[in-house]
Formats: C-alpha cells, structure tokens, sequence
C-alpha cells in the first residue's frame, strides 16, 4: 500500500474519496486522481478480486482472504497490492495482461513457487516487493532475475525473509542473480534469508546501479566476498545489521509453515542452470559464524567509492575494532555508520580511511575500552554517540585527554549511562565546537572540567548523576558562554544541596537569565534538616534559607573568631613558657652554622672550652668581681671570662653572652638585687640554666655567688631548685680577712674541680 499512498500525494493536488461505481464491490472505497481510480479493498475479507471499471489504475487488496491471482483486473493497471492474502503461487500468466504494471507487493502471503515467465512481459515494473514469504526459498531469485533481464525499468526489488527463520545458512550463488546484471536496479533487500555467504563474483554481477543494499538479519561470516564490496560503484547505503540475532521460537512457524526439507532448487528450470559450471571452492566460506567474530589483524577493506552509510547495528558478534584500512577510489565518502547494539568490547584501531564521517553512532556495545589513536582519523566527524557503554574508568584515567583530542568539529557527544565517576580536566579539551555534551545518568559527584573554550556549547545535560551543586568557576562560564544566546542546562535527579554553603549556587540557578534549566520546577533539594524540597517554591525556599543563614553566619564568625583567640592565647603561653629553650635554641644553631662554615669544630670534650669559667655580675658590683677574678686567676691558675674584659667587640651582646657561656666550664652568677633587676643578667642566668639542660645533659654548670643576703629571695620561681640544692656560695657579710679568704679558696676550688668534684663541693659549699 506504500506505493499506493506515494501515488496520491502528487503536487498540491488533493484527493477526495467517492462513493463512485469503479468496483463491483461497494465497500471499496475510490479515490479520484487525475480522472483516474484508486479503488482501496483493504480488509473487506474477500476470497477473490472484485471487478473494476477500466479507469481504475490502482487497486488495493491488503489483508484479505485471496488464494488465487486475480488476472481479470483493469489491463491498465498500474498499482496492485495484494500483501497479506492468501496466494500460493504465481503462474506464468497471472501477469499477463498487465504490462502497464510498475508496483506489484504481494509481500506476506503463502506464496511456495513463482513460475518462470511470470514477470517477463511485465516490462514497466519499477517497484516489486515479495518479502515475507517464508516458503519461496531464495532459490526463486533465479526465476525472477531471468524473468527481468530484458527490464530497463525495475528499480526495487524486495525480497526480504523468503527463508524460514529456523534452519541452515544459505549462500547466495553466481546463478541466483546473473540475469540482474542487465538491469537498472537501484534498491536490493536480501534481509532475513539465513545467508551466510555470497560466492565470489556475486557482487560482481550484481548492476553497476545498485544504491541501496539491504543483507541485514542474516548470518554473514567473513569470506573473499567482502573483497567484492568495491566494485558495488554506486552504492549509497549498506545495511548489514541483525546478524545472528536472536529470533524467538513459535511452535507453529517452525513446525508447520517451515518445513524447509525440500530441495531449493526444484522448481528451478534445468535451462536456467546450464549455463553456469561451479568450482568446488568458489562458494566457500572463510570464517564461520561464532559468538567471537575473529578476523586477521591489519587487513584493507575496499569499500564502494560512493558509499556514504553504514548500517551495522544490533548484531550478537562479540568483536573488537582493531587496525584496519578502508579505501575507495575516489577517496573516502562514507558519512555515518551506525553500530549500536553491538557487543564491541574494545575500539582498539586506529582506523583509516574515516575522514569523511561526520555521523558515529557506537552505543550501547559493552565497551570498556577506547584507545587513544582510535578516532585519529575522525577529524570531520560532527555527532558521536557512546551512551550505554561501560567506559567510566577508561575515561578517568585519560588524564591527558587523548581519547578525544582530534575531534576538533566535533558538534555532539553522548556519553549517557557510561558508569563515570569522574572526568579528567584535559578530557574535552579541543572539542571547540562542542554544542550538545550528554553526561546523563552517571555517578558525577562534581563537574570542575574546564569547558570555557567551548563557545557554541547550548545543551548540557547532567541529570541523573550525585551532583551536590556546580562550583563558582563553572557558573562564571556558563554565564560567559551563554552571553548572547540561550544555553540549556539539566540538572534533574542530582544530590543538589540546599544549605546555607552553597546558598548562592541556588540563587544563581534562580536569577540566571541566559542560563536556563530544564525541568526546574522538577528539581529537589537536600534541605537543612535532610528533607526534600521541590524548586516549584524556589522563592519560598530561598527566603527560609536567607533567614536561617543570616544566624547561622553570625555563629560562623563568632566561633572563628573565639577559635582564633583560643589558639593565640595558647600559642602565645607556649612560647612564653619555652622562651629561653627557643632563644638558646637559636643562638647556638646560629653559632654552630657559623663554626661550620668557618670549618672549625670546638664542640664537645674537656679541651672544647676556653674558659674555666663565666662570671656573670651587675655592673654596680664591677669593683667586687673585678678584685676576685684576679685573686682566682693569680691564685688558682683559673681563666676567667668577664663581660667588659673577654667580649668580641663588634658581635652582638646576646652573642657574646651565649659563646661565653658555651664556651665556660662553668658559669658563676653573681647575685644581688642590680643582678636580679638587669635584663642581660637575667638573660645570662637564663641561658646557663638552657645550657646545663639541653647542651651538658643535665650536668650542674651554673653555680650562684650570694652577695646580698635578700637576694635569693627575689630568685625567680623557677629557679627555685638552686636554692634546694643549695647551688650557691654566699660571701661573708662582716668582710673578715679570714673568712674572705676561705670563701676565695672554697669557690676557686669549686670552679678548678672536674665534673664528679664539682657536685660533692656544690652540695657541700652552701652557707660555709
């Protein structure tokens, strides 16, 4: 009824149906065209054909109960339809009378046998369709190629599943179609005959004219055939899909109607074979069909020089593409190829000859993997389909971005439903072109890529992923990109948070102008209490987060600030508790890395030190020290180190205090209030006790001289241990000569002793 219907549609001319006299029949409905009839018999239930006037040029007898070919019709018929009927054969002169006849579909009858001669002096036939006609066998190919050999006006001939569904593959001989090659034809269909093969030089014979070429849901295998392909010059379309698909089993069909144990071939004319001598090998047929298609690597496949698509889809091969070639004379002109519903587990190629296709559609094929140089040589193609894959870990580890890198025109991608987690920054870098980019229903928790270099971006799709919300430097493109133009965001069926941090990605999905969402009023939100709230009261949703933030700001910047006052006042008792260690830490690092870089080692040892010892006093006590260094030195041989006498000009006092205490085997204080109430005096006392703790090991260095009676009193607390171990030496107070001496004796023996000595005198030198 297609034809029937493409008839009626001529121009602007419109038809109307009339309740006329054109059949015998008046539930047939007529319809006027150019003074001529349309006469529609569809579904009337009829056993037989009516009558028609002779102005009817197009009858329509579909879904009726007719057995035999009606052969008294209009001899000007030009339209017949008698698909889904009940016909069994056509004889050689059911066509007879019809020689003005140009589209005959007898498709989805029983057909079981087509007598030769039945089409011959059908010569104006451009359209025949026989499909769906399980029991004819493609063996009947060689009564109809015979009968139109002489036609110069066939243009479509449809012979789709003439083969029971169930049963051994065929292979399509030289003797089937050689008669074809005297023809015009332009459209072949040769889908769901159960072919596994063509002979070599099938392709060959087939005309010169062919365009369209349809040998999908069959069992193709690889063979010398496909060398053939090439030569098919002016094929357009290739449809090559459903092979080995699964087909369900109906009792009925399979048992009943296909019981295919005949010989194909006998009603085949025994003159029509003579012609044709076989050899043994030329049908044979290279790889056999197996649910792991294999193929040799680094092949060519020539393809027809104006070949522009491919159809390869829903096929149970399970494959990887490989490296392979595909030429054409005149270069390459295939434009889309459709391999969907596959099972390719791996684009591995890299594939050359692609440079013309601007059409890929490769979803749904349980790939896991895409090589790098696989799309090299795709620099054209516009629309990329890979949803319903599994290349989410391919993809993350891309973090170069290589896998789509030449794919500088690129205007769609579909990466739906591919398991991502996460995307690499440089995975879309050269897609500059980029206008649709689908991430749908994958496990996104966050969209960071860079996509300011895709200008003509308007459709972006992240619904259905665990996005919380889109970051400030994403929302900043998006509203550079979409300055002029209207972009197209969806968010759908994400994780988005409504609280009082992402507050202004809210407002922003709100307020965007250029930017629109998909669906808004469909978005939910995870609200401050865990609740979900609909984007139906945005406003409504936007004052209550307003009003809870405002207080919940205030609470952030009191916590910061009491946490920063917390850890300064701690920070700061820290340093306040260890600020000798810190400040002899530093001197002597600073005094070690000079002793290094001088290349001098005075560390460590008895001989390291030059001075017995380091008399630390008050400058109003100058004169008393001054009298007793000398009687220590004169008398006890001693080599003594006092500040106004032994520091280095020119160094820093601070300096000068910690090398002459480093340096000291010991270190006396001189106590009295001015010592006490000095801060270098007490920066010197501070340091000896550093050093006896972190430089001697603990070892007592710092021995205290007591001139005032009052001042251990005023002794820090923290020196409070000298006074217990009794680490001091006090000065007579009357000034008798005798006691003077003694006490010149006592600590000149103290200062001379070794370190063992040094304690038994300390602890016995208080109060003598």
């Amino acid at each position: 009824m297609l034809f029937i219907a493409q008839a009626l549609v001529v121009g602007s001319v419109f038809l109307t149906i009339q309740a006329s006299n054109c059949s015998s029949n008046e539930k047939c409905e007529c319809v006027d065209f150019e003074g001529k009839y349309f006469a529609n018999c569809n579904g009337l239930g009829l056993r037989s054909a009516p009558s028609f006037s002779d102005d009817v040029i197009g009858i329509s007898l579909v879904n009726n109960d007719i057995s035999e070919f009606p052969t008294s019709l209009p001899v000007n018929i030009s339209y017949l339809d008698v698909s889904k009927n009940s016909l069994r054969e056509i004889r050689r002169n059911s066509l007879a009378n019809y020689t003005f006849l140009r589209n005959l579909s007898v498709s989805e009858n029983e057909l079981k046998s087509i007598e030769l001669g039945s089409l011959r002096k059908a010569g104006h036939l451009i359209h025949l369709d026989l499909s769906l006609n399980q029991e004819l066998t493609i063996e009947v190919l060689v009564n109809i190629s015979h009968d139109l050999k002489n036609s110069t006006s066939i243009r479509v001939l449809n012979l789709e599943y003439l083969q029971c569904t169930f049963g051994t593959s065929f292979i399509v001989k030289k003797y089937h179609i050689a008669d074809l090659r005297h023809t015009l034809l332009e459209e072949l269909n040769l889908a769901s005959n159960r072919i596994n093969s063509f002979e070599l030089g099938v392709f060959s014979m087939l005309p010169k004219t062919i365009k369209y070429l349809n040998v999908a849901n069959n069992v193709l295998s690889y063979g010398y055939y496909l060398a053939e392909f090439g030569s098919l010059q002016n094929l357009v379309t290739l449809n090559i899909s459903y092979q080995a698909f699964f087909h369900q089993v109906w009792v009925q069909n399979f048992l009943i109607r296909c019981n295919d144990t005949r010989d194909p071939c006998n009603f085949v004319k025994t003159d029509v074979l003579s012609n044709f001598t076989e050899s043994p090998n030329t049908g044979e047929v290279i790889g056999q069909f197996s649910s792991s298609l294999q193929r040799p690597k680094n092949i060519t496949i020539y393809i027809p020089p104006k070949m522009k698509v491919l159809y390869f889809h829903d096929n149970m091969y399970k494959l990887e593409l490989q490296d392979f070639t595909l030429k054409s004379v005149d270069g390459p002109k295939l434009t889309h190829f459709h391999l969907q519903n596959n099972i390719i587990y791996s684009l591995t190629g890299p594939i050359t000859g692609l440079s013309s296709v601007v059409h890929a559609d490769l979803s749904n094929n349980f790939c896991s993997y895409i090589s790098p140089k696989f799309f090299n040589d795709f620099q054209n193609m516009s629309f990329l389909d890979l949803s319903h894959n599994a290349l989410g870990e391919i993809i993350e580890n891309d973090v170069n971005g290589n896998i789509f890198r030449n794919l500088f025109k690129l205007k769609y991608l579909n990466l739906t439903r591919n398991r991502i987690v996460r995307l690499p920054d440089p995975i879309f870098r050269n897609l500059v072109h980029l206008k649709q980019l689908n991430l749908s229903y994958n496990s996104l928790s966050e969209f960071t890529i860079p996509i300011n270099h895709m200008k003509e971006l308007g459709w972006l799709d992240l619904s259905n992923n665990q996005l919380s919300f889109l970051d400030q430097s994403t929302r900043d493109t998006l509203d550079t990109l979409s300055r002029g133009k209207q972009i197209y965001v969806n968010l759908k069926a994400n994780r988005l948070l409504c609280n009082c941090e992402h507050m202004d990605f809210v407002k922003w999905m709100r307020q965007s102008r250029n930017v629109n969402f998909v669906n808004f009023n469909e978005y939910t939100c995870s609200y401050m209490n865990s609740s979900r709230v609909s984007f139906s009261q945005i406003d409504r949703l936007l004052q209550q987060m307003e009003k809870r933030c405002a207080s919940y700001t205030f609470t952030i910047v009191f916590m910061t600030s009491l946490i920063i006052v917390i850890l300064t006042a701690t920070f700061s008792r820290i340093l306040y508790r260890y600020r000798w260690k810190l400040r002899y830490m530093y001197y002597v690092a600073r005094e070690k890395y000079r002793d290094n870089v001088q290349g001098s080692d005075v560390t460590g040892g008895e001989s390291s030190y030059y001075f017995d010892a380091f008399v630390s006093y008050a400058d109003k006590d100058r004169g008393f020290v001054i009298d007793l260094v000398k009687s220590l030195e004169k008398e006890h041989n001693l080599k003594l180190c006092i500040h106004h006498r032994d520091f280095i000009p020119g160094t820093g006092i601070a300096d000068n205090i910690t090398n002459a205490i480093h340096y000291s085997r010991r270190t006396v204080c001189v106590m009295t209030s001015p010592f006490l109430e000095s801060y270098w005096c007490m920066f010197e006392l501070n340091m000896a006790r550093m050093e006896a703790i972190y430089s001697r090991e603990g070892e007592n260095v710092l021995f205290l001289v007591v001139l005032e009676k009052n001042a251990m009193a005023k002794l820090p607390f923290s020196f409070i241990d000298l006074v217990e171990s009794k680490s001091y030496l006090e000065f007579p107070e009357n000034e008798d000569a005798d006691e003077s001496s003694a006490f010149r004796s006592k600590l000149g023996a103290t200062l001379k002793s070794h370190d063992c000595e040094f304690r038994s005198l300390v602890s016995s030198s208080g109060h003598e």
